[in-house]
């Protein structure tokens, strides 16, 4: 299998499997958009697209090089390693699928203790606003020593909020803890480059192709979306 490890081959697999899980998922808002000829599921399938292209390009690269061209992630794993993280245990894996489950989770537990204590659609907000304040400490928390799992969990993480809270306010967060993950500690440089990708993606998207982005449907967030769609539009 030329120079290919164990882990080479998981992490396309976990990609991939992502990928297609996403892409099924994307059936439930496939619907025409007036502001977007190619529907709702279009941009969501267009980036999934990529990412499956990028698993199989950095898979056969593996193949070829080796850990000789390890990327930023394989190279964090291999980081996670030096603190005693064995990426071969039954341990890491269990752990990995528990940061990949926590985006599921919020998806669904909010909408069963609302169907369990009969709540309202304010009283189901508040649930969504508590199980996603639990989900993100416990991911903080448990995202340390397996940087692995954290990235792979994290872009999930944000498209389970995206509804809820929209793309407004959680890009930036998500912007930010990318470049963390990928071991930048330099807080400044951190805030000024994500502004500034956060300042080009609301241009590029909102002001230039006018793509409906999601403005959330909570509270302040909901509030804060249409204010920046008003604001660029």
């Amino acid at each position: 299998m030329g120079n290919l490890r164990t882990g080479h081959i998981v992490e396309a697999a976990l990609w991939l499997g992502l990928c297609l899980f996403l892409y099924i998922y994307s059936f439930q808002f496939e619907k025409e958009i007036e502001i977007y000829k190619f529907g709702a599921s279009a941009w969501p399938r267009a980036i999934l697209l990529l990412i499956a292209v990028a698993a199989v390009g950095q898979l056969l690269y593996n193949w070829k090089k080796g850990d000789g061209g390890a990327t930023s992630m394989i190279a964090q794993a291999h980081d996670d390693s030096s603190k005693g993280s064995d990426h071969n245990s039954l341990k890491w894996y269990l752990w990995t699928f528990f940061l990949l489950a926590l985006p599921f989770i919020y998806m669904n537990l909010p909408e069963a203790i609302a169907g369990m204590m009969s709540l309202e659609k304010p009283g189901l907000h508040s649930a969504k606003l508590i199980v996603a304040g639990i989900v993100v400490l416990v991911y903080i928390l448990t995202m340390r020593g397996n940087y692995v799992g954290g990235i792979l969990a994290l872009p999930i993480l944000f498209g389970a909020f995206l509804q809820d809270f929209g793309f407004y306010a959680m890009a930036p967060i998500f912007i930010l803890g990318v470049m963390y993950l990928f071991g930048e500690r330099r807080y400044k440089r951190m805030v000024v480059i994500g502004l500034g990708l956060y300042a080009l993606l609301m241009i590029f998207f909102v002001s230039l192709l006018y793509v409906g982005l999601p403005t959330g449907n909570i509270g302040w967030f909901y509030d804060f979306g249409t204010t920046m769609v008003n604001i660029l539009q």
